[in-house]
């Protein structure tokens, strides 16, 4: 995790990478956040400077040990995001959290996934070929091409793509009541890992306040629309933390 330089920010954003990801993503976005907010970019296991441990291929384990984690950090008023897998993250941290009796988010942003209720349409990654996956990678972009045409790269990332995709395609919601807090839903014009209505879905999961945002681009809108994501962030945290 890196972030938390703002010692005198009144509130935190936890922010959470999508499958086979890093978070290398959201280093700049600080950048773009009032003074009164600061960011924390999460790093899950398997990757950049955690590449040597072991990543998480289930969901529950993963989620009880960032609410232990993070726990310290929570005290202060903090809002959750995620963009692909980092969304049901997220959300499934809020409702951990709630189950300990924690302090819940403000809010939480859901971005390029679908609503926890929704099944996938998609062949579960554990069933495809090595080419099959690398086209489904291709077609959803977020890796650049240096990567995707050098081999000895793909075969590093490829075990954690599938070590992740373990959590997204095993995820099965556990009915529980709706989260109290708002909810802010963001999705690219162009993706085709989601619909409008499997994001708009996210509605259904709080007694909060509900946005939902189409913004221009593919699966990952979020790299050209950062500021526009944290505005929406910005304003629905100091709303929060002014009532």
């Amino acid at each position: 995790m890196f972030g938390g330089t703002r010692k005198a920010a009144r509130a935190r954003i936890f922010c959470f990478h999508h499958a086979g990801g890093g978070a290398s993503m959201y280093r700049k976005w600080v950048e773009d956040l009032p003074p009164e907010l600061d960011l924390y970019a999460v790093q899950l296991p398997g990757r950049e400077f955690r590449i040597r441990e072991a990543s998480f291929t289930q969901l529950e384990p993963l989620v009880q040990e960032l609410a232990r984690v993070l726990g310290p950090l929570l005290e202060q008023p903090f809002a959750l995001f995620g963009h692909s897998m980092g969304a049901t993250v997220a959300f499934e941290l809020a409702r951990e959290l709630r189950r300990r009796g924690a302090r819940q988010p403000l809010m939480l942003g859901a971005s390029g996934r679908i609503a926890p209720h929704c099944r996938s349409r998609f062949t579960p990654v554990q069933e495809l070929t090595e080419a099959q996956l690398v086209e489904k990678l291709k077609r959803g972009g977020g890796l650049p091409d240096y990567v995707l045409n050098e081999p000895e790269l793909m075969a590093m990332v490829l075990p954690l793509v599938r070590s992740d995709y373990k959590i997204v395609d095993g995820y099965r919601l556990t009915p529980e009541p709706p989260l109290t807090f708002p909810i802010a839903a963001f999705y690219g014009l162009d993706d085709v890992l989601t619909t409008p209505e499997e994001i708009t879905g996210w509605q259904q999961h709080t007694t909060g306040a509900f946005s939902v945002q189409a913004l221009p681009g593919d699966h990952f809108f979020l790299a050209n629309a950062r500021r526009e994501i944290l505005w929406t962030l910005s304003r629905g945290i100091l709303q929060a933390l002014d009532r």
